[in-house]
Order: C-alpha cells, then sequence, then structure tokens
C-alpha cells in the first residue's frame, strides 16, 4: 500500500520479528510512520463517503424499504473503522518511540491485526451491494450484473486476510504473507476501481434520465 511506502516498507513487518527489531523500526522510521498513519485515517475517510455514493444508487433500486442499503452503508463504516484505528495506534507507537520494546511490539501486534482483521465486516458490504444489485428487475438496471460478480469474488478473496491475522502457521499466511496480505489488498484496490467505473456509469445514467 502506498500509506506503508511513506513509512519506509512496502508489506507489514513480519510477526517473527523480535520486540527489538520492531522497537528500532520504529525509532528509525517515525516520521514515515506518522506520514503513513494520516494517510490511512484520510484513506478510511473516503471509503466511507464512497460507500455512502454506493448507498445513494443502491437506494434507488430498493427503494422506501431499504435493509439491504443499510447493511452496505454500515460495512462500509465498520469495515473502514478498524482502517482509520491502525493509523491512530501506529501514530500513537511513533509518538513515544522510547517505549520499552515489548510494548512498541504490541501495540503493532494491534495495529496489524486491525489492518487484517476486519474482512468480515468488509464483506458485509459486499453481500449488501449482491443482493440488490441481483434483485434488481428492471428493464434497466442501475448497476449491471458484473458488479455482483465482482463483489462475491472479493468477499472471496478477503477471507485469507482474516484467517491469517489468526492462524500464523506459514509464510504465505503471515501479516506480510501472500494469501494474508498482498492478496486481499490486490482484491480491494481492483474492488475500488472497478466500482468507481460503475458508480460513475450509475450516475451519468441517473443525470441523463433527469434531463428528459
Amino acid at each position: 500500500m502506498t500509506g506503508l511506502g511513506f513509512a519506509g516498507f512496502s508489506l507489514p513487518m513480519s510477526s517473527e520479528l523480535s520486540a527489538v527489531e520492531v522497537a528500532a523500526f520504529y525509532r528509525e522510521h517515525l516520521t514515515g510512520i506518522r506520514i503513513a498513519g494520516t494517510f490511512f485515517l484520510f484513506c478510511a475517510a473516503f471509503m466511507m463517503l464512497f460507500a455512502a455514493a454506493i448507498s445513494a444508487q443502491l437506494q434507488r433500486i430498493e427503494g422506501r424499504v431499504t435493509p439491504w442499503v443499510f447493511v452496505q452503508i454500515m460495512g462500509g463504516v465498520m469495515g473502514n473503522l478498524p482502517f482509520a484505528l491502525t493509523g491512530i495506534i501506529w501514530s500513537a507507537a511513533a509518538f513515544r518511540p522510547d517505549r520499552p520494546p515489548e510494548i512498541l511490539q504490541a501495540m503493532n501486534d494491534i495495529a496489524v491485526l486491525a489492518l487484517e482483521l476486519p474482512a468480515p465486516t468488509a464483506i458485509i458490504q459486499f453481500l449488501g451491494i449482491i443482493f440488490v444489485v441481483l434483485g434488481d428487475r428492471s428493464p434497466n438496471p442501475i448497476f449491471p450484473k458484473w458488479v455482483a460478480y465482482l463483489n462475491i469474488i472479493v468477499a472471496i478473496l478477503f477471507l485469507p486476510g482474516f484467517a491469517g491475522g489468526i492462524f500464523v502457521t506459514s509464510k504465505a499466511m503471515d501479516w506480510n504473507g501472500f494469501l494474508s496480505y498482498s492478496m486481499p489488498g490486490m482484491a480491494s484496490s481492483t474492488w475500488v476501481l472497478l466500482m468507481s467505473v460503475a458508480l460513475m456509469r450509475a450516475v451519468h445514467r441517473t443525470a441523463e434520465h433527469n434531463d428528459r
């Protein structure tokens, strides 16, 4: 992630690092970690706005009774609050880098787990989108069906991140491993890109309809 690049590393630190090694890293990258923490907070805020924009379009499909719209927006909020929490914890750890190494290691553990464990709440957001899009029987659907299929695939790809946060038994499932971090991260980036395209098209169609 770009935010991690500011801190001087492209992936989370391995869970195998000792407390002394984690503390040394924080002391060597204080400014970068603080910038990364701030970046994460802004990203979380943007994603909440993104969830609200998606809900506005889903509302047009569901009408007045909107249970899945509420599910989507709550999943968007709950899935991104831990993301913001990661930035806050990293900033707090870098604020007093002279703490005992064991304390810095514990804070880093919490930050990484907050980043990787919220997969279930993020999947709730995807479910809201999936059910509304698949349930749209109108002749001119607001979202095409591929949007639902995209969310199904991304929801599945998010699951290893949750499992990797708890069951660190191999390099691929370590915090900086492919299954627990890289794959969900790439799925998330792809989701934002493709959902942005679908959302812009939906807004454009709405504007054209209102102009008629």
